[in-house]
């Protein structure tokens, strides 16, 4: 089984919150699709990222070691739309 972190899917509904303050240490990922990973919604919204400390984190062969992805939309229909999460 392989794991990632992922923070997300941020920005669907207009008027969520924020996430802030996340840490991970110390933490070895191998052989997965993204190895940390921050999405948001491809629409306005009133969503914000901050605070996220990745630390002492090792990533092998992973597709995407790191990926922060402002306009994420899970199917082929996405709107050409930004992401307004800060």
């Amino acid at each position: 089984m392989s794991v990632n972190v992922v923070i997300g899917s941020l920005g669907k509904n207009q008027n969520e919150q924020g996430v802030q303050n996340v840490t991970v240490k110390t933490a070895a990922f191998t052989g997965t699709q993204n190895g940390v990973r921050i999405k948001t919604w491809a629409k306005p919204n009133q969503g914000f990222v901050r605070g996220v400390l990745f630390q002492d984190v090792t990533i092998n062969n992973a597709q995407n070691p790191i990926i922060i992805d402002q306009e994420y939309y899970p199917d082929d229909n996405c709107p050409s739309q930004s992401s307004s999460v800060d």
